[in-house]
């Protein structure tokens, strides 16, 4: 349509919401039919809509791709105006309005919103809108302290926010205190599993059979029970992992130390299944050859009566022992160990109480870290910081090993007294967690030519 000879004003139509406090709950599809009314009654052409969703314009570092958009169609020409329902749906910030105003300075845009239109050429008009910009920029400012404020005294009363996909911490009501029962025994579950040797996974698996659900109502995964359980929450404690919290503990302190550094120390020292292996040492024993895993490969007999799975090395292919035989040798020789009288029970190891100090080291390091970077010109201070961080590195090293011995001490103590008729009984993931808290298995390349199966090739030394 031509009114006057003249091609109509070609608008572009831009729309947020961030939460509601603006004290504007608005929707933005409301926002854009109220938009299109602007441009019908001013004859303007409606040319793109460009939305952010949940984006608030205040954060300086806050990256709003519908704002971009839009300002990229402006450089190019493609717009003559511009319509949002309010001013501050567009601004938040005084660099963002300085923009649109450089942008006026080579184009010829018209702003409107639903309030009424813009007049950029009126320098009064100019001073108003940076006038508007700056007092909804201290609003801003000033409800951004306030709730930091708010944060920083429930904090000193042991409080946070409860948070989480599903609005509350599983295990507790949505105010973050009160405790749900059968969650926190499910909790409990969890811990003791993991205590015994099971896998994150196969704690998941098992909780998500028996139905239960996150309070966002997903299933449970192995990386959501690790965090989880990891959680200071459930010892009572602040995010920090010292402070005392508002609310009781579903795990006593001692346990949820245990639970925490086993959790840790599997995926670092152990050999544990992620992916549910259906082999007892598929991922453990190592190559003697080559140093490499060993992994499960059917043999050539595919088919036949006597086929057998084997382990085998695939990246040397030095190595292949028959797997029935080879995880009876080493599943004898675990369960050898948890009987054997030269071994006397040892109490179960307390909590570690390296909690703390790991902290402490880890604040440390990355504030070290920190410094080094910055001082980089001065030869004499970063050797002083290289070597502090070395040294605060070998101390870490030394508590995770202090860790790791503490959960193959209980996992031993746990599963003292096993038999060889229970054995096979026991969960995979078990099994494979007290070969791990044994012996690191090695498998050489066949001494001899021939059937049959050599102990003399298997190598477990004890760990």
């Amino acid at each position: 349509m031509t009114i006057a000879g003249k091609e109509p004003v070609r608008a572009a139509i831009y729309c947020r919401i961030s939460l509601a406090v603006l004290r504007d709950t608005t929707k933005v599809d409301e926002q854009e039919a109220q938009c299109r009314e602007v441009c019908r009654r001013r004859g303007w052409e409606v040319g793109e809509v460009f939305k952010d969703n949940s984006k608030s314009a205040w954060q300086r570092n806050r990256k709003r791709d519908g704002w971009d958009e839009m300002l990229e169609g402006l450089r190019a020409g493609r717009f003559g105006a511009v319509v949002s329902y309010w001013g501050d749906r567009i601004v938040r910030q005084p660099r963002d309005l300085e923009d649109l105003l450089d942008l006026r300075d080579v184009r010829q845009i018209t702003f409107a919103s639903v309030a009424g239109q813009y007049d950029f050429d009126n320098k009064d008009h100019r001073m108003m809108m940076r006038w508007e910009v700056a007092r909804a920029c201290n609003e801003s400012d000033t409800i951004s302290m306030r709730v930091s404020n708010h944060h920083t005294v429930r904090r000193a009363q042991g409080l946070v926010r409860p948070g989480g996909r599903g609005g509350r911490a599983f295990g507790f009501e949505t105010d973050g205190i009160t405790h749900v029962e059968a969650e926190c025994a499910v909790i409990r579950d969890m811990a003791a599993r993991v205590l015994r040797g099971e896998t994150a996974g196969s704690v998941a698996r098992e909780a998500s059979a028996r139905g239960w659900r996150t309070p966002a109502g997903n299933e449970f995964s192995h990386g959501t029970v690790r965090k989880m359980l990891a959680r200071p929450r459930y010892a009572g404690l602040m995010p920090d992992g010292e402070s005392a919290a508002a609310w009781e503990p579903v795990l006593d302190r001692g346990t949820w130390e245990l639970v925490r550094l086993a959790l840790d120390s599997k995926a670092e020292t152990f050999g544990y299944a992620s992916n549910a292996r259906r082999w007892l040492l598929s991922g453990i024993a190592a190559c003697g050859a080559c140093g490499a895993p060993l992994a499960i490969k059917p043999s050539k007999g595919r088919g036949r009566a006597d086929y057998v799975n084997g382990y085998a090395c695939l990246a040397c292919r030095k190595v292949y022992r028959s797997a029935p035989l080879l995880d009876a040798y080493v599943g004898r020789m675990v369960v050898n160990r948890e009987n054997n009288p030269l071994n006397p029970a040892a109490e179960a190891p307390a909590a570690p109480d390296s909690a703390a100090e790991w902290a402490a080291l880890a604040a440390e390091h990355a504030e070290t870290g920190r410094m080094a970077a910055s001082y980089s010109a001065s030869a004499g201070r970063l050797a002083l910081l290289m070597a502090r961080l070395d040294a605060i590195d070998a101390r870490m090293a030394e508590l995770r090993e202090r860790e790791a011995d503490s959960v193959r001490t209980r996992l031993r103590e746990t599963y003292r007294g096993v038999t060889w008729e229970q054995w096979p009984a026991l969960p995979l993931e078990v099994r494979r967690s007290l070969v791990t808290a044994w012996f690191r298995v090695t498998v050489l390349p066949a001494s001899k030519r021939g059937p049959g199966f050599r102990t003399e090739d298997v190598r477990l030394d004890p760990l």
